[in-house]
């Protein structure tokens, strides 16, 4: 898929695209307590990925009713698509709970590593044939604690917080800091609505029995998707309202997004879970992303206007791409002066470019590529890449006033 982009103004008011990292958590949840939805399954790649691999587990989906399978059933072999969220959480389930397994992926996800897991294997005494996939798991479970080395994602401990949640009882010791954190607090968050009674304190975390309850849900909006149509509203002088996100909490998390752009001088607050956000003058930004990684490339694009500098950029490059490089690469043909030096990134803007961008296999790449586009026009291909976490991407473009021809 071909996607030419015209400049226009992005203003209007949109529904936020449902977000998928909570989306995957829920549905694991359906593994602890009968979960009734609201409203569908959302239709991202990466969500479906997590739906079939409940459904493998054992989960029942009866109308709008999830219900808690009798035992998981981990001796199979799970495809992840190209979810490295739910290959990992899926492989610290089955070290946790005990099981034969094999987890692959599609070819996106072959490329990249998982260096956490031969750690956890060797920790727990379980067996890995490799960190990349496919990869077979062998593993007689884990009792009720475990101490963590430094990991290069904290979905591994999702996985170990789920695990422990369905044995009973389980402290997940940390030993270092662990890279986006704001996502274990998310799972914890989502656990203990659902029913069950996790904390943490003191660098451990500790999971007690869930208790039966019937939970019900739908899925909440997501803030770094939903922040690409922010900041091309913000490029293009428009007045964009996003509604249907979740209530921001209190740790540093993708929701900061919002304080981030309030402070740089544009008018961008929360109402209510309704996102207004206004173009005004944009003053230069300093952030590090290593707690929302995924952050980078929402902020970077604001580096066509003003200057541009991410710190805790290093985890960038185990994504679906080299994100350094994809930033970098794309910057660069818009026109913006870009540089790196140790684990920072500094963009400076410069006379802005039409610009023809290759995804590579990377949904953010995309959409970075087109906030910039509606400014300068441009040109992305293989743009079907966004399907992984936000399918109707396009279509919210449209709603918006963005000038756009797929072919």
């Amino acid at each position: 898929m071909k996607v030419i982009i015209l400049p226009s103004k992005i203003s209007g008011e949109i529904d936020a695209p449902k977000s998928k990292s909570i989306a995957i958590r829920i549905l694991f949840g359906s593994l602890l307590n009968n979960i009734t939805l609201r409203e569908e399954v959302p239709g991202s790649n990466d969500v479906k990925a997590a739906y079939n691999s409940i459904i493998e587990m054992g989960v029942y989906h009866e109308g709008n009713k999830l219900k808690k399978p009798y035992s998981i059933n981990l001796n199979k072999k799970f495809f992840a698509g190209g979810s490295a969220t739910v290959a990992r959480i899926l492989s610290s389930l089955i070290l946790t709970l005990g099981g034969n397994a094999i987890i692959d992926g599609d070819e996106t996800l072959r490329k990249r590593p998982f260096d956490g897991l031969i750690k956890l294997a060797k920790i727990t005494n379980s067996e890995v044939n490799g960190n990349s996939l496919p990869i077979k798991l062998s593993s007689k479970g884990i009792k009720d604690y475990i101490e963590i080395p430094e990991l290069e994602s904290s979905q591994y401990i999702t996985g170990l917080m789920y695990g422990f949640a369905y044995k009973g009882y389980g402290v997940i010791k940390l030993k270092s800091r662990v890279p986006s954190f704001s996502y274990i607090m998310l799972t914890m968050d989502l656990l203990n609505d659902i029913g069950c009674k996790i904390k943490y304190e003191d660098n451990e975390i500790v999971v007690e029995k869930c208790l039966k309850k019937d939970y019900e849900t739908s899925f909440p909006g997501d803030y770094l998707l939903s922040s690409f149509y922010a900041v091309s509203s913000l490029l293009t002088g428009g007045l964009t309202i996003i509604h249907n996100l979740y209530k921001a909490s209190n740790y540093f998390g993708d929701h900061k997004i919002v304080d981030i752009l309030s402070d740089i001088g544009v008018k961008s607050k929360l109402d209510n879970g309704n996102w207004i956000i206004k173009s005004e003058n944009l003053e230069n930004l300093r952030v590090n992303v290593d707690d929302s990684p995924d952050m980078a490339m929402s902020l970077a694009p604001l580096g066509v206007k003003v200057e541009v500098t991410l710190d805790g950029i290093n985890r960038l490059k185990i994504k679906e791409s080299d994100r350094i490089k994809s930033i970098k690469d794309v910057m660069e043909k818009f026109g913006s002066i870009v540089s790196i030096k140790d684990n920072t990134i500094n963009i400076k803007p410069n006379k802005i470019n039409k610009a023809e961008i290759d995804c590579n296999n990377d949904h953010r790449v995309a959409m970075m590529a087109a906030s910039i586009s509606f400014l300068s026009g441009g040109i992305i291909n293989n743009a079907e890449c966004i399907g992984k976490s936000d399918p109707k991407h396009w279509d919210r473009y449209e709603k918006l006033g963005g000038k756009i021809k797929v072919e």
